[in-house]
């Protein structure tokens, strides 16, 4: 992955995750896509781009969430540095094993938010621990269907074009 992309990544995830994740389900829906794309890049390209990936992509979302800008960017940086000496240090290679590291970064970046709110002396976001879970099982999830949905979808955009879609009205045809 180059720079650019992994900038349009994190520019994707924050668009996406502020206007279609919350507006198409009313908020409903508690994933972090800035983290899943920070973990991602780190385990992929190490601790030094999970660095500046977790600092950019935390602050944009600080930015764009309203809240104290930093602290998201802190957790990421953490996560990402985090997850990029794992990557290298550990083999990660099946679904698997990528699902249950999400899901333990996912809830190693909640408790560190949350930590440091308290260190600020601030009043912390109140997270539900059922709330925890649920956000990183649903982080797991994307961060494995993400990709190979990226995967995938040339190949089936390129059927779809040739005719092959069994919807196709000329299969339909009697005559």
């Amino acid at each position: 992955m180059k720079t650019a992309y992994i900038g349009v990544l994190i520019t994707v995830a924050l668009l996406v995750q502020t206007t279609v994740v919350r507006i198409g389900a009313g908020g409903g829906i508690p994933v972090d896509l800035v983290l899943i794309v920070v973990v991602l890049t780190a385990l992929q390209r190490g601790p030094v781009v999970g660095l500046w990936a977790g600092t950019f992509g935390g602050l944009f979302q600080d930015a764009l969430s309203g809240g104290i800008i930093g602290v998201s960017g802190l957790t990421k940086t953490i996560v990402g540095v985090g997850s990029g000496v794992a990557g290298s240090r550990f083999i990660l290679g099946t679904a698997w094993h990528r699902l249950a590291f999400v899901i333990g970064v996912s809830l190693v970046h909640a408790f560190c938010y949350l930590g440091i709110y308290s260190l600020i002396g601030l009043e912390s976001p109140m997270l539900p621990l059922n709330a925890v879970g649920v956000e990183a099982g649903l982080n797991g999830v994307v961060a494995i269907l993400g990709p190979w949905l990226f995967r995938v979808m040339p190949a089936m955009f390129h059927r779809f074009r040739q005719g092959r879609n069994p919807l196709n009205r000329r299969r339909w045809m009697t005559s």
